[in-house]
């Protein structure tokens, strides 16, 4: 926590200057020399210089500025493929793809505070407009799919068992609700208010782990929008069975979502709106108490809370071995990309709570899990090029780049945060980092991305799933290793 203080510090200062204004199996203990303890000095005392000495299209701030414009250019993609027609909703490929195009720029930013470049300063600005503009023209209804009807952004109360998969649209309002005010981004035109972009997002959040009774959520689902004759057969209107909602509530009644169906994608999709609902309303003490949670015991933000409990549930519940995680309880495969929600979502929850109190217990939990699971991948990781498999533990399978770009984004993370060992993994996170680059086409489309994929029992299942290009959930993943390695490079140049 005190190295970002000091970040903060010196970004004020330059832009004064510049502006005027435990399930798994433990494996050995060198997976990690940090202990959460050496943070403040971490910078000083470590050698960065694998993760910060890039050229051409591996060079991480070029190289996220040109992911980012292409993120802008593109059209609302169909469940992460680009290539095909829009799909009626945005789903969670595209809106994690949006929060890394955030959180690169932001960095970004930070950086040209910090070496006094207003021109790149205003590069970034100009990209952060781009995709604020993104958002509003799906509110708007100007972004539209399948002959010009909009796309439907209204809370969505459908049949299918991924609606996890729509509820983190919530995040991007969030987001944009926790920067706007920042005097950093003046300059960047949000159409809304605060209060818009709050009030809609924690309308997501919210119900996520809203304890609605049976007869509340049949009422809900038999009024919900989508249903109309205008836009779904009215014939299908979902009627929930008590069976279903019994477990449901087994969820509920443990302080989790009703939207909890332990596959381990679910992981960061529940986690991140919450998180981003948490970024939003921090520094309010009216949402450090939970209605809903009678057994919450502490002063903490609900939001956060909430995504504690959930993700501390995915660890303990979630099999697997070597600290590696099955697709799902049924799903005994050690899917790349499913993976790869785990390893980032670990360590960016990790940021936030490891010097709270109250969390003590849960950051132990999730270091130890964070720790064994980073042994496992850095054992699996193809040695010639730096990526891992389809299956991780399957080396001779073709390389799947999503997930790849998942793995060297946290063993950035951990090496910048002093939980990993910086002379192993740092070598190990370079080492993905430039063997995923040859994988950018000309226009910064990202090859050989596993198609989106439910879970299967076999081997073959997930081998013979489509290999796509240009799909968001490998630009997501690409995005958030730029943002990784320019906080990082932050970090080294402001001298903490």
């Amino acid at each position: 926590m005190t190295r970002y203080m000091n970040i903060l510090s010196a970004l004020l200062i330059n832009s004064l200057l510049l502006f005027g204004c435990a399930g798994k199996e433990d494996l050995h203990p060198d997976a990690g020399s940090g202990n959460g303890d050496q943070n403040q000095s971490q910078t000083e005392t470590t050698d960065f210089s694998m993760l910060l000495d890039f050229e051409g299209k591996a060079e991480p701030i070029d190289c996220g500025k040109h992911l980012v414009e292409r993120f802008i250019e593109v059209p609302n993609s169909n469940w992460g493929r680009t290539d095909k027609s829009s799909s009626s909703f945005v789903t969670y490929p595209d809106v994690c793809a949006w929060l890394g195009a955030f959180w690169f720029l932001e960095a970004a930013i930070d950086n040209a505070i910090l070496t006094g470049d207003s021109e790149a300063r205003q590069e970034a600005l100009s990209l952060m407009q781009g995709i604020v503009d993104r958002y509003d023209n799906v509110i708007t209804g100007k972004t539209t799919f399948g002959g010009g009807k909009p796309l439907y952004t209204g809370l969505l109360w459908r049949d299918e068992h991924n609606r996890v998969d729509y509820y983190i649209w919530g995040a991007i309002s969030l987001h944009i609700a926790s920067i706007m005010d920042n005097p950093k981004y003046a300059g960047v035109n949000f159409p809304q208010t605060r209060e818009e972009y709050l009030e809609f997002g924690l309308e997501y959040a919210d119900n996520q782990f809203h304890p609605y009774t049976l007869e509340e959520f049949r009422t809900r689902f038999s009024n919900a929008a989508e249903y109309d004759p205008g836009r779904v057969d009215p014939g299908k209107k979902y009627n929930l069975t008590e069976s279903t909602y019994s477990g449901w509530k087994s969820y509920l009644d443990q302080g989790c979502s009703w939207q909890t169906r332990l596959w381990i994608d679910d992981m960061f999709m529940i986690t991140a709106l919450q998180i981003q609902a948490y970024q939003a309303t921090k520094d309010d003490p009216e949402y450090n108490t939970d209605p809903w949670w009678p057994s919450k015991s502490n002063s903490q933000n609900r939001y956060l809370d909430r995504a504690v409990r959930e993700m501390v549930l995915y660890v303990n519940e979630l099999p697997g071995s070597q600290g590696l995680y099955w697709h799902s309880p049924d799903a005994p495969q050690f899917w790349a990309r499913g993976n790869g929600w785990m390893a980032v979502g670990m360590p960016q929850m990790l940021q936030i709570i490891e010097d709270i109190p109250d969390y003590a217990e849960e950051t132990a939990l999730l270091k130890a899990e964070y720790k064994d699971m980073m042994t496992g991948l850095y054992i699996y990781q193809k040695k010639d090029e730096g990526c891992w498999a389809q299956l991780i533990d399957h080396t001779d399978m073709w390389t799947e780049t999503s997930g790849s770009a998942m793995f060297a984004y946290a063993f950035i993370t951990g090496v910048m945060n002093g939980w990993l060992d910086a002379e192993i993994y740092g070598k190990a996170a370079r080492m993905a980092w430039t063997g995923l680059v040859p994988y950018l086409d000309d226009n910064y489309d990202l090859r050989e991305v596993c198609a989106g994929t439910g879970t299967g029992s076999t081997v073959g299942h997930y081998e013979s799933r489509e290999r796509t290009t240009g799909d968001t959930h490998g630009q997501a993943g690409m995005l958030w290793c730029t943002y990784a390695l320019t906080q990082l490079r932050n970090e080294v140049e402001s001298g903490l």
